[in-house]
C-alpha cells in the first residue's frame, strides 16, 4: 500500500497536516492520490486538534462548526470548554450536555476536537446481537477488515440497553482531564432505538487521534444521546465507509504550542474514553439518571 504525507498552510487560523493512503479502485487504478479533489474528499476523515492536546486541557474552540460541516456531514467530538459530547448525524449537529440534554448545535458554535467525513457507504451488513460493547466491536473488526485504514461507521440499531456520558463545561484556568475526577456524568437507557456514530481508527494513529473505535450515540427520538461506554444490542443494520485520507486542523496559538504533545498519554486516554464497567444488562429499576 502506497502511502504520501504532505502539509499545507490555510488561511485563518489553522494550519493542516494531510496524510493518505492509495486504495485500489474497482478499475485497476488508484483513487485517493489527491486530497484536493472532490473524489479525495468524499474519502477523507478531516480531524480538528489531535486527541492528546484535548486530554492536556487544551479546551477552547478553534474551528467554527459552519466550518467543520464543509469537511463532513457525519462524525463526533466535542465543543468549546469541553461542554459536552457532539454527534455530527445527516448534517446536523447534537450537543450532549452533562445533564442529559440534547440541543441542536449552531453554526458560529466553536471546535476544539472532532473527526468528521462525507459518509459516502462503502457497504452494508446486519449488526449482530451482542451484550456488550466490547463483543460488538469484536464481531466488526471480523467483518470490515481494513485495520490500516480509517473507518466511518454508522449503526442504526434496537437496543436493550445503553451506557451513555457526557462530559462537563469546565472554567479557566484549565487543567489536564487527568486531574479531574469530576469531568463526566454517567446514565443508561433502556428498550430504544437510535443511531451509533463511529470512527474507527488505525493503531499507529495513537497519539493523535483515539486509535480503535470512537463511539457517540443519539437516541431515533433526539431526546438522549452521548459517548458509549457500553451497550446491549438486540440489532439493526451497519453501514460503513472506508477512508484513505486524513487531514488534521492544528491551531496556530500561543496555548496550543505551550504543550508538549509528545508525552505518553495512553493511560489517560484509556481513562477518558474507553474504560467500559459492567456490561449494558436491562436493569428492573428503570433507566438512570446521569451521576
Amino acid at each position: 500500500m502506497k502511502k504520501f504525507f504532505g502539509s499545507r498552510w490555510c488561511a485563518g487560523s489553522t494550519a493542516a497536516i494531510v496524510l493518505g493512503t492509495m486504495l485500489p479502485c474497482s478499475t485497476g487504478g488508484w483513487a485517493g492520490a489527491e486530497p484536493a479533489t472532490a473524489a479525495a474528499d468524499h474519502d477523507r476523515i478531516t480531524q480538528v486538534s489531535v486527541i492528546n492536546a484535548l486530554l492536556l486541557g487544551q479546551f477552547d474552540g478553534t474551528v467554527a462548526f459552519a466550518s467543520l460541516l464543509a469537511d463532513g456531514d457525519f462524525g463526533l467530538g466535542t465543543l468549546d470548554r469541553l461542554d459536552g459530547e457532539l454527534v455530527v448525524l445527516d448534517g446536523r449537529g447534537y450537543q450532549i450536555k452533562s445533564d442529559g440534554a440534547v440541543v441542536e448545535v449552531g453554526p458560529q458554535s466553536m471546535i476544539p476536537f472532532a473527526v468528521v467525513t462525507p459518509f459516502d457507504q462503502d457497504g452494508e451488513m446486519a449488526c449482530p446481537a451482542v451484550d456488550s460493547l466490547t463483543e460488538l466491536e469484536l464481531q466488526l473488526d471480523r467483518a470490515l477488515g481494513h485495520p490500516n485504514n480509517f473507518v466511518a461507521i454508522r449503526i442504526e440499531a434496537e437496543l436493550a440497553a445503553i451506557t451513555l456520558r457526557s462530559v462537563h463545561p469546565q472554567s479557566k484556568p484549565y487543567r489536564p482531564i487527568n486531574t479531574r475526577k469530576d469531568f463526566q456524568s454517567v446514565w443508561q437507557r433502556e428498550n430504544l432505538r437510535g443511531t451509533f456514530v463511529g470512527i474507527r481508527s488505525p493503531r499507529w494513529a495513537e497519539g493523535i487521534t483515539v486509535p480503535g473505535y470512537h463511539w457517540h450515540f443519539l437516541a431515533a427520538d433526539r431526546r438522549s444521546g452521548g459517548h458509549v461506554l457500553n451497550c446491549h444490542v438486540r440489532g439493526g443494520t451497519v453501514r460503513y465507509d472506508v477512508c484513505g485520507n486524513w487531514l488534521v486542523k492544528l491551531a496556530e496559538s500561543a496555548d496550543f504550542d505551550s504543550v508538549d504533545l509528545s508525552v505518553d498519554l495512553r493511560e489517560e486516554l484509556l481513562r477518558v474514553e474507553r474504560l467500559r464497567g459492567e456490561p449494558a444488562i436491562p436493569a428492573s429499576g428503570g433507566q438512570s439518571e446521569p451521576q
